[in-house]
């Protein structure tokens, strides 16, 4: 199988990218042959409405001279096409959408009815060339993916009016999150996997299963609020490194490492069952001028975190930021941090001998 990609992100260090990347490996392993075509890197201008293509004297020749002409020759010889794009007020990519308008040429001024839809369209130019199928993917910065629903309906319209059965779609929202998924883990393992499995579905069995959709969409987070508390944190970091967060490198080293995101996802690690009837305030006095305390309260049933001071703290954790952030991402056991003296305790030591096990690693 012959797969084109067509990908409209404007950038090239971008989640779009990052995504094909694995969509493709599983396509190769699989035996499919892929070509991605990034349309920043070429020259393809809006449509004129000028209809010169549909003049039999240029037979399907457009009246502009710039890339379109060649990536239409390979439109023509694919199996199976992969629409990719970063969602852009509810819908494709600019770039998509001129590279969708010029395939004009491809189509009669002869209007036909059917398809899976049933509307009207134009009838084919070349009904034994182009691609027989076609697949969506979209990635978001949302976290609802109903964002998504208008561009889904494009995209199901575009593949009747170009006589491709649409075969599947994989919509990642939360996108920026894929970056630091401490969090989840888990879910980011899947997520991953998804994209690379999508690629090989699509070569042996021709459509993506209902699974991988499902998985390539996971939630990374629990909640709208938490959404918007992590959002806020990444953007308010972005605009601290400048250039609006574009060194992904160092964007995601800084935020995966911040307590305001990694406090709270310490509190949904909680395990109720693990922490009984404790009730207990902990609390994580850091060293330095500028250092923001943390802490943690556990109370029926319940663990939440909040900045600042606590006047009363069941237990109390002298420590730097690094060396807590080091333990929530479970790389370093509180008991040995105690012991090499990276951490002092005060307070309760029952409970901090407890601190694994009611804290265990994500389980998501």
């Amino acid at each position: 199988m012959k797969i084109l990609i067509i990908n409209g992100a404007p950038r090239n260090n971008g989640y779009t990218e990052d995504l094909l990347a694995l969509f493709t490996t599983g396509a190769v392993v699989a035996g499919g042959r892929v070509e991605q075509i990034d349309l920043r890197d070429y020259d393809v201008r809006p449509c004129a409405g000028c209809f010169h293509c549909w003049d039999p004297k240029h037979d399907g020749r457009c009246s502009r001279n710039d890339d379109m002409a060649m990536l239409m020759e390979k439109f023509l010889d694919s199996d199976a096409l992969v629409l990719a794009t970063p969602v852009y007020y509810y819908s494709f990519s600019a770039l998509i959408k001129a590279f969708l308008e010029r395939l004009l040429p491809t189509s009669l001024p002869i209007i036909t009815q059917g398809g899976e839809i049933g509307l009207e369209r134009n009838t084919e130019r070349y009904p034994d060339r182009g691609p027989d199928r076609a697949a969506l993917v979209a990635v978001g910065a949302h976290r609802n993916p109903k964002t998504m629903d208008g561009l889904v309906k494009t995209f199901e319209l575009i593949c009747d009016g170009i006589y491709a059965k649409p075969v599947g779609k994989l919509l990642r929202s939360e996108s920026f999150f894929l970056d630091f998924d401490a969090g989840k883990p888990i879910t980011g393992r899947k997520v991953r996997m998804a994209f690379e499995r999508a690629g090989a579905e699509l070569v042996r069995e021709g459509c993506f299963s209902a699974q991988t959709e499902s998985d390539a969409s996971l939630p990374f987070t629990r909640d709208l609020e938490t959404f918007r508390r992590n959002s806020a944190t990444y953007w308010q970091i972005a605009r601290e490194i400048g250039a609006g967060g574009n060194d992904r490198e160092q964007l995601g080293a800084a935020v995966s490492k911040d307590l305001r995101i990694l406090a709270h996802e310490l509190a949904a690690c909680y395990d109720p069952v693990a922490a009984g009837d404790l009730e207990a305030v902990i609390l994580f006095d850091f060293q330095g001028e500028e250092a923001d305390n943390w802490y943690l309260t556990i109370d029926k049933g319940r663990c939440a975190a909040s900045g600042g001071t606590h006047q009363s703290p069941t237990l109390t954790l002298e420590t730097t930021e690094e060396t807590l952030v080091e333990i929530i991402l479970q790389r370093l056991d509180a008991r040995t941090a105690l012991a090499s003296g990276d951490m002092k305790a005060t307070g309760s030591r029952s409970l901090l001998g407890r601190f694994s096990r009611i804290f265990p690693p994500p389980s998501t």
